[in-house]
């Protein structure tokens, strides 16, 4: 059995030093697994920004753009108001309507029989 890597993500220069929101984490377990699951999900490159702590979503970055993938629905959204994680931290923490979505093409689907 191999040991579990944990990473913690250090903050944007441009961001704030806050906390994650509750209900979130930036500490990972194998950060290299979920970004590469990510990445051939999404097909975009993934940098992990935040997990839920049920364990179902992450927040991740590839390139400026923010995305947010759901494991247990395989769907993932582009976040369309967030520049930088404290914005990205200020959206999660209003709730609902906090963050704008829009949602990624199914990039898997060509990859069925």
């Amino acid at each position: 059995m191999s040991s579990s890597i944990v990473a913690n993500l250090s903050q944007d220069a441009d961001s704030s030093t806050a906390s994650p929101p509750r209900g979130w984490s930036a500490t990972f377990t194998n950060p290299k697994n979920v970004e590469n699951m990510l990445k051939y999900s999404t097909g975009l490159e993934a940098t992990l920004q935040l997990s839920d702590d049920r364990g179902s979503r992450y927040i991740f970055s590839s390139g400026k753009e923010y995305y947010i993938w759901n494991t247990v629905s395989q769907q993932g959204w582009r976040i369309l108001n967030v520049q930088n994680r404290e914005d990205l931290y200020n959206g999660i923490a209003r709730g609902r309507g906090g963050l704008k979505l829009e949602e990624l093409p199914d990039y898997g689907s060509d990859l069925d029989g």
